[in-house]
């Protein structure tokens, strides 16, 4: 028989008995959750179930959940070898899910949830909801599941869960003004337990275990009102920090509430000037919370995220007064929260200047091995952006209180903020998060999430890497797209059938991996180009795509789904996009005005358009649901022109005035040819495309400068040359533009390699010149790049060969593909991601072939996503080898480079790094070798051109080169 919950069960309740078993001698928090658990129940079915104390009021069939020390029941069925508690007893956050036969007289089939503590308790009730199929999204953003009759289990269904693979797993509320604020204010009068609570029940449904607290304006323990908040979290199991520069369970703003002249903590956040007062605010802190369960914070920086001492303190100066602040701060811990000091879990982060204190220099010992952080976490963090910065080297990871990472998916700071909605992309997260994890940063991950809202789903996925790596990590190559689907099957099966689903599954990836390569905060007129290789005009077409997706689910989503849908795909979907198009659009606006085309001006509107569609979006954000997200999209977003919102501006719009007599500009696509045909001025354009052997379309464009009547009029001597139209007229108001597409058919080339064809204007004639390429692709062996318009580019996934090579332990060394990573195609990665390779030895390699029409001097271009060393020494390298050449070792990044240097600045808004390398090509066919050699080096592109012939600038690159079987 199987263990069963059905509407006829909970519909007859009062008659056949409670579903619930409820203990009293259970943890509060964990009969709350059952509580939660149970209006889950009530969204499936329709009927919420009952509890009971009393088991002779227990159904047929029951739920039995308890906790190991704090569960008679549990002891009782363990005894009678129902269950085996020790299996999970002693375990990290284990639970044991099984179904039971007659667990006692009355009730045929049990459900049994039993955790090893507190906390794993809570995650099997909340396993059960997710084995209803409710998202753990369903209280957070209303994420409606779908509704059953009946649910059952095998009658011999045994689960035990995993420990996760990361002890501490949670995020950070920051950055919260305007919206957060706003919205806990509006909702529940401020940052209070009534408030927390629905952020504690999102970190559990997410198996994450640890938080740190909104901290701008907010004061946690005394905001609940009073304690609250603390012991809401202590009794949901709910593992309290504070952010890197709060240490001594005391946050930011207590001191600024609290200081005075006449304080006992004095009147400056200074160790120096104020020890006394500043010991006394830190001993308080851990007598008031300490008996809690905490990760402590220790350390100290300046007031509101600042450095600790003045620009004139030495590198010395500053690791002594750290020292000195760790040594009293640990001497507290002693005195007030355990004697034992290695069972006290500290954590120390590594974060900006703390990082140099840590390692020291050569004339400086660092805090690096000092007794003062023994058994404590070292939190390394990231460059803000996204960007892992230094990591364990191997004599490091026997750190004996292991080791942290601080990720963000929001910002406030430079070089340009962004926290209005989620612009993180899943396979940059797994890529930086597998590796922290690979180099042994495994004790505790947090992730800056701002407000929350919008962030669920990176977070979702952050939150499951870090409970299973074996699932999602390293070994689980290019499956965030599955990763993305589950999710979405998890968010949506109830609102949208498979296909519905699929597109939303396009929405997510596609909207990411636009923001990936731009994120909107950091959007301006001029990012990407306008025409050349037409990158703004393909962007524009991929989101107008998004666009109408999103509009069509939004017009289907059922009402009882429409808030979830909302929130979850079509606010941060159509809001990032359309801010998007809006800087696109402006791009072009901008061109064509330069050039007084009439098409400025429709562009102008367009842009327009955009604007008041994002204060609509916001403004429909606020109002769904009766207001649940109020405040939440007040972010500044557009036009900044500084590291924050400051003085930001929107779009500047130019509009042209019509000229007087009739007049057009005929421009070659995707490049910035133009001409109007004047007899006195340029009038002869080229049209490239049709170089590459597998072109056979190509396109011009005709636009109005004036209001009046324009023709044009095409005519051609050869007849391998046809067009979509050979006349016409463009009056510049309804019809100011207009694309003639260029075909070309090579069987009737004959010996022709050049031809020409005629527009006749207003003012004149232009001439195009039609050059085509005679390569033949048999000449050459397959994936043979071949230059045609003066360059070669090539995806970096389009390689000729990989080698790979063999340890003595049987692994391999080997470059993998990532799919879909970085800003055109994907990227090139090699693995074991820790490994530090030597050219010649161990060093994988992959090798392309190119031909190039001369031989010479060449410049190789590298685009490499934007990683930072994880050395402290500033360079990251890889090998680089042309034909039989001699393999030069490079230095990918900038000499001396640095965050928060200038070149790191312009790379992590670009989210790319460029690299030239002199080479030497001969004529004809070339290969070309990249050897791995550092960690953290993802290769994505290559660009070859002669040296001093770059290529026309764009924000991608030039679109990769014809190669043989393309």
């Amino acid at each position: 028989m199987d263990f069963m919950i059905n509407q006829q069960m909970l519909n007859d309740q009062s008659q056949s008995g409670a579903l619930f078993y409820r203990e009293n001698e259970a943890f509060s928090g964990v009969n709350k959750i059952a509580k939660k658990v149970m209006h889950d129940i009530e969204l499936v079915f329709g009927s919420a179930p009952e509890s009971t104390t009393d088991k002779a009021s227990l159904s047929k069939h029951a739920v039995i959940y308890g906790t190991i020390g704090n569960s008679p029941i549990l002891d009782e069925l363990n005894e009678k070898q129902l269950i085996d508690l020790s299996k999970i007893t002693g375990k990290r956050e284990v639970f044991l899910f099984q179904v039971v036969d007659q667990p006692f007289s009355g009730v045929d089939k049990a459900l049994v949830i039993a955790g090893s503590e507190k906390r794993a308790t809570i995650y099997g009730l909340f396993h059960l909801s997710e084995k209803l199929g409710v998202s753990p999204l369903v209280d957070w953003s209303d994420v409606k599941p779908a509704r059953q009759k009946s649910f059952s289990l095998s009658g011999n269904y045994h689960y035990i869960s995993k420990e996760p693979s990361v002890k501490y797993r949670g995020f950070f509320i920051n950055d919260e003004w305007p919206a957060f604020g706003n919205w806990s204010a509006k909702k529940f009068g401020g940052f209070n337990a009534e408030m927390y609570d629905h952020v504690f029940e999102l970190l559990l449904r997410l198996k994450g275990n640890y938080l740190w607290p909104a901290m701008w304006s907010a004061r946690f323990n005394d905001d609940g009102p009073g304690l609250a908040n603390v012991e809401l979290a202590d009794e949901y199991g709910v593992i309290m920090g504070a952010s890197h520069h709060e240490p001594c369970l005391r946050y930011g703003e207590e001191y600024k509430y609290l200081r005075g002249p006449d304080s006992k903590y004095g009147d400056a956040w200074n160790f120096i000037t104020n020890r006394e007062g500043i010991t006394k605010f830190w001993e308080d802190g851990l007598k008031r919370t300490g008996q809690f369960e905490n990760v402590i914070t220790i350390g100290m920086r300046g007031e509101a995220d600042t450095k600790i001492m003045g620009e004139d303190a030495t590198l010395a100066d500053n690791i002594n007064l750290l020292r000195d602040v760790l040594q009293t701060q640990n001497k507290l811990i002693k005195e007030n929260v355990n004697p034992n000091l290695s069972d006290v879990p500290r954590m120390l982060a590594l974060y900006k200047e703390v990082e140099p204190f840590f390692y020291g220099d050569e004339e400086t010992e660092g805090l690096i091995n000092s007794e003062e952080l023994e058994d404590v976490i070292l939190m390394l963090c990231d460059d803000n952006h996204g960007n892992l910065r230094t990591l364990p080297t191997e004599e490091m990871r026997d750190h004996s209180g292991g080791y942290g990472m601080y990720y963000h998916f929001d910002y406030h700071g430079g070089p340009i903020s962004y926290e209005w909605i989620n612009s993180s992309y899943l396979p940059k997260i797994w890529e930086q998060m597998t590796m922290a994890y690979d180099f042994g940063v495994r004790d505790l991950w947090i992730v800056n999430v701002g407000d929350i809202a919008t962030q669920e789903f990176p977070l979702s996925f952050f939150l499951d890497l870090a409970y299973d790596f074996e699932k999602w990590g390293t070994s689980a190559i290019n499956q965030t797209d599955a990763y993305t689907k589950e999710w979405v099957e998890q968010q949506f099966a109830g609102a949208f059938n498979s296909d519905q689903q699929d597109t939303i599954y396009d929405l997510l990836t596609g909207y990411t991996r636009i923001a990936h390569k731009r994120r909107p905060e950091q959007m301006n007129v001029d990012v990407y180009h306008p025409v050349n290789y037409q990158e703004t005009d393909q962007l524009l077409e991929e989101i107008d795509h998004l666009l109408e997706n999103a509009e069509e689910l939004y017009q289907a989503v059922d009402q009882e789904h429409f808030t979830a849908y909302f929130a979850q795909v079509y606010y941060p979907v159509v809001g990032n996009l359309n801010v998007q198009k809006m800087w696109l659009l402006n791009g072009k606006n901008k061109y064509a005005a330069k050039l007084n085309l009439i098409k400025a001006n429709q562009l102008a509107e367009q842009i327009k358009a955009c604007l008041k569609r994002d204060q609509e979006l916001v403004e429909e954000y606020h109002t769904i649901a009766d207001g649940k997200f109020y405040g939440m999209g007040l972010s500044e977003h557009i036009g900044f022109v500084h590291w924050n919102e400051d003085e930001n501006k929107n779009p500047v719009l130019s509009t042209v005035l019509p000229m007087n007599k009739p007049r057009l500009s005929v421009s070659i696509d995707g490049t910035e040819h133009q001409s109007e045909g004047s007899p006195w001025h340029l009038n002869t354009l080229p049209l490239l495309d049709f170089l590459e052997p597998d072109v056979n379309q190509a396109s011009f464009t005709i636009s109005s400068i004036s209001e009046q009547d324009a023709e044009y009029q095409i005519s051609s001597d050869q007849s391998w040359l046809s067009f979509s139209s050979t006349n016409g007229v463009l009056d510049g108001k309804d019809k100011v533009t207009e694309t003639i597409q260029v075909s070309i058919d090579r069987q009737k080339l004959a010996g022709d390699s050049e031809g020409e064809f005629f527009i006749k204007t207003p003012v004149g004639q232009v001439t195009i010149v039609v050059p085509v390429g005679k390569i033949d692709p048999a000449a050459y062996p397959k994936m043979t790049f071949i230059e045609a318009k003066g360059y070669v580019a090539i995806e970096a996934e389009h390689f000729a060969d990989r080698h790979q090579t063999t340890n003595p332990d049987g692994t391999i060394n080997r470059f993998e593909v990532l799919d879909g990573y970085g800003k055109t195609l994907s990227g090139l990665k090699a693995f074991p991601t820790t490994t530090h390779f030597t050219v010649g030895q161990n060093a994988p390699y992959v090798e392309y072939q190119f031909v190039v029409q001369e031989a010479g001097a060449y410049e190789l271009e590298l685009y490499v996503q934007s990683s930072n060393p994880v050395t402290r020494e500033g360079t990251m390298y890889c090998g680089v080898q042309t034909n039989d050449n001699e393999v030069k070792v490079i230095n990918a990044l900038p000499e001396g480079y640095r965050v928060d240097g200038s070149d790191w600045g312009a790379d992590v808004i670009n989210n790319i790094h460029k690299q030239q390398v002199k080479i030497s090509c001969q004529e004809r066919l070339n290969k070309l070798r990249i050897y791995a050699v550092s960690p953290a080096f993802v290769l994505e592109k290559l660009v070859i051109y002669p040296e001093g012939k770059k290529p026309a600038d764009s924000y991608l690159g030039p679109k990769e080169t014809y190669y043989v079987g393309r």
